[in-house]
């Protein structure tokens, strides 16, 4: 598959000639938002501008602790880019000017975004990159915002993304860097005041650059795809709340014709029961509770169950403060060749100071249990676990009508079973929308 955003490599000395270079360009972009693009809007649709200048400070930028850096240095392993490996932390500064598109006719809505990230790791310089992105949605009858529809039994909304991706991936133990295209489509149909059906499915492609340090099992990329399906059927109890039940498929593949001893390719198979919309006068969300299977294409490894949970519910103490609750379980398969099965919870505070500025604190924990294939007899598998409990807090100020700046720092601690280690981030943002 051609890929269309790949990351282009910034030779160092082009950032080393003017460290002011971030701060001209989003001054720049301000100057043609204000002249050109603000609130521009006429037959074809609305125009706007964003541009984002950001510094953060990551402590483990690879995602692995200082004893598996220095192995993974040290071991000459194929596909690691080992003198791309300057530094365990870094700071990483980053400008993405953005033009955002918006159309509405009659019950849809058209909106889409075309920009680029210039990103630059202060110590890993041959980690920096330019990279281009692009979003577009159709949405019918506001069907993402809206759980009930005035105007027509059916709706949907479609979503394409086509992008470049680079982050620290502490489930893969790696700096991660691929290209991906995402088409997506979901359905919805009230049959009548009490019943309801829904349906969605997605396609999801990414192409990995051998940016890879070594990872979790010191082994290279194969590109993922991925096609999840769902089919639920809704219980409408009322105008503000919905009981439903539902079946989940999602099948994943080695695009690289790796096979093998390789557990990419695979399906899952789920059922739940949740409720979703306003569940009290304070409490509303979504929560749901089942049991999914991973089954291998793979002859040699059995297939595995489990309890799978799903909640991302939201308490209004009063009209300043509220508190926010996620919980997930649930398999996802990597593209290092093993599966992941990955529960995660998060507890979050979230408070309005004043009418200028907002903040927000949280906690988390989160486990991973890997499953490997291995070469030996049938279902013999070898698999470790990651435990991560981290918090952080975050302070955001709108400046004007157009600028709002944040900063926050966050903590975390990963323990697996041969070692532990922490990690920080500090981030701070200035962002604009014209």
């Amino acid at each position: 598959m051609p890929i269309l955003n790949s990351p282009v490599k910034i030779p160092a000395r082009f950032f080393e000639v003017n460290k002011e270079l971030f701060l001209c360009l989003f001054c720049v972009s301000i100057v043609l938002a204000n002249k050109t693009f603000a609130l521009t809007e006429n037959a074809l649709g609305r125009f706007d501008l964003s541009a984002s200048l950001s510094a953060e400070y990551d402590s483990r930028v690879f995602g692995i602790s200082s004893q598996s850096l220095q192995a993974v240095r040290a071991s000459g392993t194929p596909g690691v880019a080992v003198d791309e490996i300057e530094s365990e932390d870094d700071l990483i500064l980053k400008f993405t000017p953005t033009i955002h598109y918006t159309k509405k006719l009659r019950w849809f809505t058209f909106s889409g975004s075309a920009g680029v990230q210039i990103t630059q790791f202060v110590k890993n310089d041959k980690k920096s990159y330019v990279q281009p992105t692009s979003t577009f949605n159709i949405d019918f009858d506001e069907s993402l915002k809206k759980r009930i529809s005035n105007n027509a039994k059916i709706r949907f909304d479609m979503n394409f993304d086509l992008g470049q991706k680079v982050d620290t991936s502490v489930l893969e133990q790696d700096l991660v860097s691929y290209s991906y295209f995402l088409v997506a489509a979901n359905v919805r149909y009230n049959h009548s005041s009490k019943f309801g059906l829904g349906a969605g499915t997605s396609y999801s492609y990414r192409n990995y650059q051998d940016w890879a340090t070594g990872g979790q099992t010191n082994s290279a990329y194969g590109d993922l795809a991925t096609i999840p399906i769902y089919a639920r059927a809704f219980y409408i109890y009322s105008e503000k709340l919905d009981f439903f039940t539902e079946y989940n498929f999602s099948r994943s593949k080695d695009m690289s014709g790796g096979g093998g001893s390789s557990l990419t390719d695979g399906a899952t198979h789920g059922v739940s029961f949740g409720a979703q919309g306003e569940l009290s006068q304070k409490l509303s969300g979504d929560a749901n509770i089942g049991y999914v299977r991973q089954v291998y294409d793979n002859a040699s490894v059995s297939g595995q169950g489990t309890l799978s949970l799903g909640s991302g519910l939201q308490w209004s103490l009063n009209r300043k403060t509220s508190m926010g609750f996620d919980l997930n379980r649930g398999f996802s398969p990597s593209a290092q060749g093993y599966t992941m099965l990955n529960t995660t919870g998060r507890l979050s505070l979230n408070h309005r100071f004043t009418d200028d500025v907002s903040g927000s604190a949280y906690i988390s924990y989160g486990t991973t249990d890997y499953t490997y294939a291995s070469g030996g007899a049938a279902t013999t598998r070898s698999s470790n676990s990651l435990d991560n409990i981290g918090f952080g807090t975050t302070v955001t100020k709108t400046l004007s009508t157009h600028f709002t700046t944040s900063g926050g720092y966050s903590f975390s601690h990963l323990a697996r079973d041969s070692e532990s280690y922490g990690r920080h981030l500090v981030r701070v943002d200035l962002n604009g929308r014209f």
